[in-house]
């Protein structure tokens, strides 16, 4: 029987278009009820994509350049705010809730939002100010808004912060207009807010790039006679025929489509964009009229433009400052702009992922740029008006600074490293875009430069070295270490790797950064619920057997239920390469509440885990309580509260049933006797320091002790106490953390209004206590919570929270968590080491521990607090970024020369 093939094509044909048909309604319906969505590895292939844009021109009168050149006399064209939400595909303003509300061990995938604003600067609260409120339209968090100003100089530099001391120095509007700012965010977040109705479907992303002609040069001049010098401007011209130096020459291009049809591109290239300027004329210049003329050749596809690290880039090499420039610059960048797209290559979407790292820029702090010259030059009526403006700059970042806020570098990943995007603060130099690329060779990296720009100037550390000074940097000098950390990881680059770092951009070792650690952030875990969070992380280090190079990390958490200090049974949590991958959290059974006759429950809390290297066993050590049905603590019974403790085998991967230390029948242990949140001390003949808090009675104020224990692998046994530490004020002492460092004992100790200090020889008998101060003698600040201890080859440091870093909203200052040296003589904390361990975003970080992991590392652990909230936004993470994460903050030293 022969075989109709044609009408057999024909059937088969219709049937897959039916199949695809019934898929396409089933995977629409099943995006309409899923639970949230999720960034794991079985991503949504789906996506959408909503663009919008705002006139955000300043009006004539407002300054120009943040107040350095003339204020505006005429627009010459209008400057824009051009951005896109990016979310996966089916999800909706209403369906917040939906979003927010994440099963345990998976990550919520919030929308990501990109703009470009064609202004000049915005730093320190204007960065924020935007972040925050495209953020809140969009449904997502602070951190996740890529915010970058093209940087155009006939535009405005807006920082809120140096507005208000201009103002209180009688110079308002000298600097920006914070109504009109105010203004022009709504005006964005109301294009946002209208562009999410009318999404659009993409499928596909686009990469492309093409060579710039004739456009960038550097500003490092060589001379004939071989000096160095940066004096070549943004309109200098061909100055003794040089080079155009260190650029990037590429101009790149992603963009979307939904299969063959352009959806959106953006586009950078690093340079700064001036042609003339300087004279009142306001004007997006030469790549807005690139970017329009790109707009007008296809409607259908939205088109952005950013500046890449172009701080030390410009036209000077090719613009004289003439008008008649202009067009001939953005014919030229029109041109790499149309290769670029050209030459795109389309890639299915599968996936988006966000990183983000915070960056600690250490501040300027010689001549005027001390906080007391720029105050001085602030208050100076015979200042020059841009003398006053910057020094008002300064101050805004200096605060910034003393407040411990990060800048945040975020990174967008497609598809696993084919693609990032990330954004870079300020004037940062060309050097760091191209060590991006250098440090993803395989990946197509697009570096965006001028995100906040309140640093102003980042030059490399090599720019310095060769004689770079500029009064428009207020950081630091050298600062490559710091700058290639954070690329490392947001681009998720191994520490190790530093072969693909250019040479200039090697970091050296000094003695700056042998004494203080390098501190990456990451997140363990992450789980909004509305009815618990994560609380009293503490990891302990089990030394590597056999083939293994890394120890195998035990963390042990447990959930904080909705009453106050009310918590589950522990947790574990376990990672056997260093916490690059985790298992769990998983319930112990051992560890749980032991339910009582009357109904009542005892459960062990506050715990600290620890490596016991005689016997190879870990020990828990933390305290028992005593739970009514409500969640409240019951105080009526002999005994209430003890050390408690847990032992963990690892050979046979079993816990022991936890059980309570057995004290001598001393009235003074009979109600409260235990070690809560702790950090304890083994011997080396294996007998254990456990520092407590203790109290005979429930109305009386807690005093702290130090115990010696005996420990024969299974239980832990009294030998003998120390001095009794003692103040009758408030509730009196609490929550004692105890280290050996250097051949000596110390001890911080919790007290609602400062920390207290005290170092011992044998670890029972102390010296008087004293509060907590900065080596100038100031307060520390630090009340009401825990401190603790990390000792590296003999130097001490102590991590803490505190007052004064712009965090009085945040409940007893618990956020962020800081570390510094401490002055083992003088017990002060040294306030020029100070550095933020993890930032805060919205939520107290009080409860926290420290835990040495290897020769070179320790790690801070904590959870992010949102009890305060008590509402239904405990379901949806804090603007400010605080999103119900388990976090780690690791501690690196250099590898000793000892």
């Amino acid at each position: 029987m022969g075989i109709d093939t044609g009408r057999t094509w024909k059937r088969f044909r219709w049937l897959g278009l039916l199949v695809i048909l019934l898929a396409l309604i089933l995977s629409r319906s099943e995006l309409s009820s899923l639970e949230p969505t999720t960034r794991t590895e079985t991503d949504l292939v789906q996506w959408e994509v909503a663009t919008f844009e705002a006139d955000i021109t300043i009006p004539l009168g407002h300054p120009c350049m943040g107040g350095g050149v003339a204020d505006a006399k005429e627009i010459v064209d209008p400057l824009w705010a051009k951005g896109f939400v990016l979310r996966p595909a089916g999800v909706r303003q209403k369906d917040d809730e939906r979003l927010a509300s994440v099963p345990a061990g998976k990550s919520a995938y919030f929308p990501l939002v990109v703009v470009a604003l064609d202004w000049c600067q915005c730093n320190n609260d204007s960065y924020d100010r935007w972040r925050e409120a495209l953020a809140e339209a969009a449904g997502t968090t602070r951190e996740r808004v890529f915010l970058a100003t093209v940087h155009q100089h006939d535009a405005p530099i807006c920082d809120l912060r140096a507005q208000q001391l201009l103002d209180q120095a009688g110079k308002k509007g000298w600097h920006c207009d914070p109504q009109f700012h105010e203004t022009a965010v709504q005006r964005t977040v109301r294009a946002l807010r209208t562009a999410l109705d009318k999404p659009k479907r993409i499928t596909h992303i686009g990469l492309g790039q093409a060579k710039v002609e004739r456009i960038a040069s550097n500003r490092r001049v060589v001379s004939a006679d071989g000096r160095i010098s940066w004096s070549r401007g943004s309109r200098s011209g061909d100055i003794f025929n040089a080079p155009e130096g260190e650029i990037d020459p590429w101009l790149k291009t992603i963009s979307f489509w939904d299969g063959d049809t352009p959806i959106l591109a953006w586009s950078c290239y690093a340079v700064h964009p001036m042609s003339y300027y300087g004279q009142g004329q306001v004007s997006a210049d030469f790549p807005g009229l690139a970017r329009a003329r790109r707009q007008r050749d296809d409607p259908r596809v939205f088109q952005m433009y950013f500046t890449g690290c172009a701080g030390d880039v410009t036209a000077g090499k090719y613009n004289t400052g003439t008008p008649e420039n202009r067009p001939q610059l953005a014919e030229r960048l029109y041109q790499a702009m149309l290769a670029a797209w050209k030459n795109t290559q389309r890639f299915p979407l599968q996936s988006a992922d966000f990183r983000s790292a915070p960056l600690y820029l250490p501040p300027r702090d010689e001549g005027k740029f001390t906080v007391a010259q720029m105050r001085r030059i602030l208050a100076d009526e015979k200042a020059t008006r841009w003398q006053r403006i910057s020094a008002a700059m300064g101050l805004s970042w200096r605060e910034r600074v003393a407040a411990g806020r990060p800048i945040d570098v975020p990174c967008l990943d497609f598809n696993r490293g084919q693609a990032l995007f990330l954004v870079l603060p300020a004037e940062a130099f060309v050097g760091y875009q191209l060590a991006a690329q250098k440090l993803r060779p395989d990946s197509f990296v697009m570096a965006v430069g001028f995100g906040d720009g309140a640093p102003g100037y980042i030059p490399t550390d090599r720019c310095w070295k060769e004689g770079y000074n500029d009064d428009y940097c207020w950081v630091a000098p050298m600062t490559d270490a710091i700058l290639l950390d954070v690329l490392r990881q947001v681009l998720n680059v191994p520490e190790s790797d530093a072969s693909k770092v250019p040479p200039p951009l090697l970091a050296e070792k000094t003695a700056w950064n042998a004494r203080i650690p390098l501190i990456r952030r990451e997140v363990i875990y992450q789980e909004l619920s509305p009815t618990f969070q994560w609380f009293h992380p503490r990891a302990a280090a089990i030394p590597p057997t056999g083939d293994s190079p890394h120890p195998t990390v035990i963390l042990t958490l447990q959930k904080h239920l909705v009453a106050s200090d009310y918590y589950s049974g522990l947790y574990v949590m376990r990672s056997e390469d260093l916490g690059r991958t985790w298992q769990g959290p998983k319930p112990v059974p051992e560890l749980d509440w032991i339910r009582q006759p009357d109904g009542t429950v005892l459960a062990m809390c506050d715990v600290t885990p620890g490596y016991h290297p005689l016997t190879g066993k870990v020990i828990a050590l933390g305290c028992s309580v005593y739970y009514d049905s409500q969640g409240r603590q019951l105080q009526d019974r002999p005994r209430c509260s003890q050390v408690a403790y847990a032992v963990y085998d690892p050979k046979t991967d079993r816990w022991a049933r936890w059980q309570i230390l057995e004290l001598p029948p001393l009235e003074k242990f009979q109600f409260l006797a235990r070690n809560g949140c702790g950090q304890w001390v083994v011997e080396n003949d294996g007998s254990l320091l456990v520092p407590i808090y203790f109290a005979p009675r429930a109305n009386m104020p807690f005093a702290v002790t130090v115990l010696r224990c005996r420990f024969d692998g299974q239980k832990l046994i009294y030998r003998e106490h120390g001095d009794e530490l003692f103040l009758n004020e408030v509730r009196g002492l609490s929550e004692p953390s105890l280290i050996q460092c250097g051949g000596m004992y110390y001890l911080t100790i919790r007290h609602d209004r400062r920390g207290y200090v005290t170092r011992s020889k044998d670890g029972l008998h102390w010296e008087p206590l004293r509060p907590w101060t900065f080596d100038d003698g100031s307060e520390l600040g630090s009340y009401n919570t825990q401190q603790h201890w990390v000792c590296h080859e003999g130097e001490l440091y102590l991590v803490y929270t505190r007052r004064g870093a712009q965090n009085d909203h945040i409940p007893r200052h618990r956020a962020p968590l800081w570390i510094a040296r401490v002055d083992r003589d003088k017990l002060q904390v040294l306030r020029s080491t100070e550095q933020v361990v993890l930032p805060e975003r919205g939520a107290m970080m009080g409860n926290f521990g420290a835990a040495p992991v290897t020769s070179r590392e320790w790690w801070i652990t904590v959870g992010e607090n949102l009890l305060p909230q008590r509402t239904a936004n405990r379901t949806k993470p804090d603007p400010r970024g605080a999103d119900g994460s388990v976090l780690l903050g690791r501690l690196t030293w250099p590898k000793s020369e000892r």
